[in-house]
């Protein structure tokens, strides 16, 4: 029989974040686990439900079932499920796909229905603009007029020179620039 070196044996997993009961309904009723305050998980009978009921462990079928019905399941009760109907892959799927809703706030089946439904989620996701930013012309200053007199000056290429003096110009509109922290 194999033996565990003693420093395998004492490494700890790290726990996966449990569901939190809401306040206002009981998770009995809703089919989620129920966490006490004390952070110990309240068994019931609609958990053993949850358990051993297979549209909540199939692949694609406990997703369609879910979006279908607004049913859900607590971590414990899918992890231990899976293992019920999928054995040792069940169970590492199963730890897997906690793991990436712990990260996510959406298992890997609710994540790929999104994509074939386009509905992501109930808060929008901000997207950047692609439009450029609109700057404000600076009235020119000493530093500008002398960077401007430099430049003509030292003989620079006249397309090079307006190159550098509209770059100056945007980096003294942008906040918390280096230039504007040394001044």
């Amino acid at each position: 029989m194999p033996q565990l070196s003693p420093l395998a044996s004492a490494l700890k997993a790290p726990a996966l974040p449990q569901p939190q009961a809401s306040s206002g309904a009981p998770a009995a009723s809703s089919g989620a686990s129920s966490i006490t305050s004390g952070g110990e998980w309240d068994f019931s009978f609609h958990n053993l439900l949850s358990i051993i009921n297979p549209l909540q462990h199939l692949p694609v079928i406990s997703t369609l079932y879910r979006a279908i019905t607004g049913d859900t399941i607590g971590t414990p009760e899918k992890i231990a499920g899976d293992t019920l109907y999928g054995g040792l892959w069940g169970a590492v799927a199963s730890i897997v796909d906690s793991a990436f809703q712990a990260v996510t706030g959406k298992d890997v089946g609710d994540t790929v229905l999104a994509l074939f439904t386009g509905n992501h989620g109930s808060t929008p996701v901000a997207v950047a603009s692609n439009s450029p930013p609109k700057l404000v012309a600076a009235s020119p200053d000493a530093s500008f007029t002398a960077l401007q007199a430099s430049l003509v000056q030292k003989g620079v290429d006249n397309d090079l020179a307006q190159r550098a003096l509209a770059a100056y110009q945007k980096s003294m509109l942008l906040p918390g620039t280096v230039l504007a922290a040394a001044q």
